[in-house]
């Protein structure tokens, strides 16, 4: 390697904001971070894995989600259900058939969010033995798959990052499973983020060292024409390609925060932080996109390495005015698209919810596979975990439960995306193929009837 230029992968471009603190943004991986083959980082250590949980509340159609075809070439084909993933078939593992080993079902959302995320039934503690049937009551059992997956591929600037999307229906009681998918542990719960501006500032003007600034303030200001001066400096000592990557990435930074200023605003360069509109006043697709475009950049620049995304929390108390901007009707009254599934069932507008739910887990696996690394796109070092609580949302089903593997953490799992049918099999084995490709090395994982030892080894390449 001689006279070659080489990169930490951990470069950072700092510069001050209005405001005087200091602003840090990362930087894509650079060919001058990478071996000869761009194989591997500069020093020799592997490319960076991330893992992503991508959760939606009230399943989907069981018998009727699958592809029709096994193996790989799958195509979503005219399947409502899938067609938001239409173009991202080489690139989504689908595995139907399997079962969540729910027991009683006493309140279905719960466990089967407990038991797919964690593994385990939910437990209720004991100053509340009474509610025991009551969710407003539960808790998870041990850590959820994404905190596993954080102990696992690393720590950079943030462990992970918890977002979320449409609004939680109120919750009576001190439970935490009904509204929260990420968990340290029993009542150890990961609140989730819902604004896109707050984590627009958090993360890419995250290397802030001096106090001072809320996070209004960093949203308001531009951390890029903070770090222009020490951009121009860079490009100096960069190669051609690595010039050209540079400048895309400081573009799409640009646009992320053209983005988070204007977004519900109706007024370009009128600067605000977003809050978390009411439902009917804002996309909750767009939303979801602003937060994967997050995301995949701060995958990018290496400021995480895990994200848990709660499009809804389970149940989908949520009326999803993007798709029902009439409202849900039943009988006469407006309701949510928990209680209208269950009253209707997989009409016409039940499965356009759905599938709704498939197109916005499309989008973020796009905004994954739309940033250039190394050999490939960051979606290809990734794992993102689709996933619901539940089979179908009608009569709380646990047999076909829906499970979509997007990416191929840097080649452990198949570069083709494949469709392979395990029926009744254990559907925590999905998990844990995930955490085993990303160097997990437990032996089991998940607690009495939901324990699995082997990964789907159909998958692995």
């Amino acid at each position: 390697m001689s006279g070659r230029r080489v990169l930490s992968r951990r470069t950072m471009l700092r510069g001050a904001l209005a405001s005087g603190a200091v602003a840090g943004l990362g930087l894509p991986l650079l060919d001058a971070m990478t071996n000869l083959g761009g194989t591997a980082l500069a020093d020799g250590a592997a490319l960076p894995k991330r893992f992503a949980s991508w959760f939606w509340g009230n399943g989907t159609h069981p018998g009727h989600w699958a592809p029709g075809t096994l193996g790989a070439g799958w195509t979503s084909g005219t399947n409502p259900l899938l067609a938001g993933l239409a173009g991202l078939e080489d690139r989504v593992h689908v595995i139907s058939g399997t079962r969540l080993a729910v027991r009683g079902a006493n309140n279905p959302h719960v466990e089967g969010a407990a038991g797919i995320l964690t593994g385990g039934t939910p437990l209720i503690d004991p100053a509340y033995a009474s509610m025991s049937n009551d969710w407003d009551f539960m808790t998870v059992p041990t850590a959820s798959v994404d905190e596993v997956a954080a102990d696992v591929v690393g720590t950079p600037l943030h462990r992970s990052m918890v977002l979320a999307i449409t609004p939680l229906h109120g919750v009576a009681g001190p439970g935490t499973a009904v509204r929260y998918t990420s968990h340290r542990g029993p009542y150890l719960f990961n609140a989730p983020t819902y604004d896109p501006a707050e984590v627009f500032a958090r993360l890419f003007a995250g290397g802030v060292m001096s106090a001072g600034p809320t996070a209004e303030d960093l949203a308001r200001a531009s951390v890029l024409d903070a770090v222009l001066s020490d951009a121009r400096s860079l490009d100096a000592r960069l190669g051609g390609s690595d010039r050209m990557r540079l400048e895309h990435h400081l573009d799409a930074v640009r646009d992320l925060e053209r983005r988070v200023r204007t977004a519900g605003t109706g007024a370009v360069g009128e600067a605000c932080v977003m809050p978390l509109a009411p439902v009917g006043t804002e996309s909750y697709r767009e939303r979801a996109r602003l937060m994967a475009e997050r995301g995949a950049m701060a995958f990018a620049c290496d400021l995480t390495r895990v994200l848990s995304m709660e499009f809804s929390s389970p149940a989908s108390h949520s009326g999803y005015p993007d798709i029902f901007p009439a409202g849900l009707i039943h009988n006469g009254a407006p309701t949510s698209f928990h209680e209208y599934e269950h009253n209707v069932g997989y009409d016409a507008s039940t499965l356009a919810g759905l599938g709704y739910f498939t197109t916005c887990f499309g989008d973020f696996l796009r905004a994954l596979r739309a940033i250039p690394e190394a050999d490939g796109t960051i979606l290809d070092n990734a794992i993102g975990l689709g996933t619901s609580e539940v089979s179908g949302g009608q009569n709380h089903s646990f047999d076909d439960f829906p499970l979509f593997i997007g990416g191929n953490g840097g080649g452990i799992l198949h570069r083709d995306g494949r469709h392979v049918r395990h029926e009744g099999a254990a559907a925590p084995r999905v998990p844990l193929t995930c955490l085993r490709a990303l160097g997990w090395t437990g032996t089991t994982w998940g607690l009495e009837q939901f324990a699995v030892t082997d990964a789907i080894d159909e998958l692995m390449a």
